[in-house]
């Protein structure tokens, strides 16, 4: 396993967790568009178990292994751990940060950046216009979780993300 960041400290893996109303409170605290908060708040549960599954407090699956992220993102680093993979089940390396308060201020940039929103433009794989939340379903399967076009989301996937987003609607205002 390649790990890109070598100057960084190899951690032991430490399973963290934070509760959702912590990850709510934040949420509301930060300057950013509420369609940018409501996806945070949908993308952040899916990716994190909604909030259980965090490897050093890193709730959004930034791997060690993959590449080179934005060097913006590196204050975030605190060090590297090595995790068996969820999806997978191959042994990954996994970036470590400090608190998880930083995997929400990176999250909601990445976001920012990929148009993965209500309103935004998806800038990576399907260049496709969000309209809706049912849009945002369709995105977030085929761009994020995939990472496939050709990817077909099942209804499950997209009523259960919508109805995640129903919920952010009602938090985010």
């Amino acid at each position: 396993m390649k790990n890109f960041y070598p100057k960084l400290p190899i951690l032991d893996y430490e399973k963290t967790s934070v509760s959702m109303d912590e990850v709510i409170k934040y949420l509301q605290s930060l300057p950013i568009p509420v369609e940018i908060k409501r996806s945070v708040y949908v993308i952040f549960r899916n990716e994190s178990a909604n909030g259980k599954s965090g490897v050093n407090n890193n709730f959004i699956g930034f791997q060690s292994d993959a590449g080179i992220w934005q060097t913006k993102y590196n204050k975030y680093f605190v060090g590297t751990c090595v995790k068996v993979e969820n999806r997978t089940g191959k042994e990954r390396g996994f970036l470590c940060f400090d608190k998880w308060q930083d995997s929400i201020d990176i999250l909601a940039d990445k976001i920012k950046d990929r148009g993965m929103f209500v309103g935004g433009v998806t800038s990576f794989i399907t260049k496709m216009k969000i309209t809706d939340k049912g849009d945002l379903a369709i995105a977030y399967l085929k761009e994020w979780v995939t990472g496939s076009n050709k990817y077909v989301p099942t209804t499950t996937e997209i009523t259960s993300f919508v109805s995640m987003y129903n919920q952010a609607i009602k938090l985010f205002s």
